[in-house]
């Protein structure tokens, strides 16, 4: 029967280090005043195995999947700040642990804790029955700077989310802050904290202006489906759900990059990959073991009649990876690969040396379905675009420039998909799918995310520049100009007409 655990995880925090096997960790920075009080956490270094945790909710494995102890090495590395670790080992005490916080608690190690805080920890709160978060585990990462207990902890929930309080990286809004009323001396502690955590699964908190009733009934609707859908898929390959913890199956993954990985050394990871235009890098990723797994699994999906969401705002065939239970997966391949590439090919580029979370989802191209996709880029900092299969003739990708700069509309490179090879680029990197001639393409994305830059004002964030053009690098869904250099595709309304009907249906000019 479908049941309940916490996600598998990594060595535990401190059993990593410069000669271990562990993957190199993203090495966040912490943003501005103004962001923290928003409460991000960007990725630490060496524990960024302990942040990115998928929400225990597990597939239908039956006898197949094993049974498992339900627990989790306790970490408690030396660290400083220790009102910090007095709390949390006073919350946790049997006989003042509240029922709905799990008896464990991983520490990040003292030098992997970056600036200003000095200490952080991971926890698990139950999902409150009754309410749309029942049924499922939830982590939560607290971060304590130097001044508590005169200042409260950054709290963020290191795991999928849907709630009208909490974000796409899992940070919380101001009104979290405002409920713990911090300036009275009784509320500072871990358990306030937690006790406020949990009262936002059941209720969101007041805040003013007050959430709308409908906005918080259709987050929750999406929250019950995920889990609901997750819990009844009965999976023809439990091993994707149920990874092991640590490295990666080497069955399944290039031996040479994983081990270039591995070295936690940059330049062996720069000499992995091949970088076949400005900013866009080119790998051999998985086995053909790996990619008839997965699409198997797609398969048997698709076939159980559960419900799925489109995978983004363009494509209209595909899947979310992480709405049907692979999670776990996608976490440990932007751990040990995405965020040690990112790290190494953009060092000093914003948000890549501080990913922690992602939007993993499998497109598929047919003559008879989507062709093809229009010029865009992506939403998210680093981009891991992998060909899974199957046969097919076209359905390239065409990259122009980066969003920001000059030649952002200016034709740059033309990719030719290999089955188990994968591209890397940044999310700001203009393209766009060609058309395919013939057969099926299906490919596995991931969208790797920094909350710590997107906490950033946006006035910070590039501006798009207007400078002419190469036609085929323009896009009818996102360019206003595109009228001006090209007619639309049959069909197609174009973004000028669409500004303007919108402007007239709201009253506008």
């Amino acid at each position: 029967s479908s049941r309940l655990d916490p996600p598998a995880t990594a060595p535990a925090a401190g059993a990593g280090g410069e000669g271990s096997n562990t993957a190199s960790r993203c090495r966040g920075t912490r943003p501005g005043t103004a962001a923290a009080q928003r409460g991000t956490v960007a990725a630490s270094a060496a524990s960024r195995d302990l942040r990115m945790v998928s929400c225990a909710i597990t597939p239908n494995l039956g006898s197949s999947g094993g049974e498992e102890d339900g627990t989790v090495t306790v970490s408690l590395s030396v660290a400083p700040n220790p009102a910090a670790r007095t709390h949390v080992a006073e919350v946790l005490a049997d006989d003042a642990r509240p029922a709905y916080v799990q008896a464990t608690a991983e520490w990040i190690p003292e030098e992997d804790v970056t600036r200003p805080y000095t200490a952080e920890v991971m926890l698990t709160l139950d999902g409150p029955s009754g309410t749309a978060y029942s049924d499922a585990q939830y982590r939560v990462c607290l971060s304590f700077p130097d001044t508590y207990p005169a200042v409260p902890p950054v709290a963020r929930f290191a795991c999928i989310l849907y709630h009208v309080q909490v974000d796409e990286g899992g940070l919380l809004e101001s009104s979290f802050y405002d409920h713990l009323e911090w300036y009275r001396k009784p509320n500072r502690s871990v358990k306030r904290v937690l006790a406020s955590l949990h009262a936002m699964l059941v209720e969101p908190l007041p805040q003013f202006p007050p959430v709308p009733r409908a906005m918080r009934k259709r987050v929750e609707l999406m929250q019950q489906r995920r889990t609901r859908t997750i819990r009844a898929y009965e999976p023809l390959h439990p091993e994707l759900f149920q990874p092991p913890a640590g490295e990666l199956p080497a069955a399944w993954f290039d031996a040479s990059l994983m081990e270039a990985l591995r070295a936690r050394d940059d330049s062996r990871a720069r000499g992995a990959v091949t970088e076949v235009s400005p900013g866009v890098f080119a790998f051999p990723l998985v086995s053909e073991e790996f990619r008839r797994l997965l699409l198997d699994e797609l398969d048997h999906f698709e076939a159980s009649g559960l419900p799925s969401m489109r995978p983004n705002s363009m494509n209209k065939y595909g899947v979310i990876v992480n709405e049907m239970g692979l999670e776990r997966l996608m976490d440990q391949m932007l751990l040990q690969v995405l965020c040690p590439l990112a790290e190494a090919l953009w060092p000093t580029t914003a948000g890549c040396r501080s990913l922690d979370h992602h939007h993993a989802f499998v497109v598929q191209y047919k003559p008879s379905e989507d062709r093809g996709l229009d010029m865009h880029h992506d939403d998210s900092e680093v981009t891991l675009n992998l060909c899974l299969g199957k046969k097919f003739t076209g359905a390239g990708l065409t990259f122009c420039g980066v969003f920001g700069t000059k030649d952002y509309r200016r034709m740059n490179y033309k990719h030719v998909h290999i089955p188990g090879h994968a591209v890397l680029h940044l999310g700001r990197h203009r393209h766009g799918a060609d058309d395919i001639g013939s057969g099926e393409r299906h490919n596995l994305i991931l969208w790797a995310r920094s909350s710590s830059l997107r906490a950033m004002d946006p006035a910070e964030r590039p501006r798009h520049q207007k400078e002419k053009p190469d036609e085929m690098c323009l896009s009818y869904t996102h360019d206003v100009d595109y009228e001006d250099y090209r007619p639309l595709p049959p069909g197609v309304v174009g973004k000028r007409e669409r500004l303007a009907r919108a402007r007239a249906a709201g009253g506008g000019g």
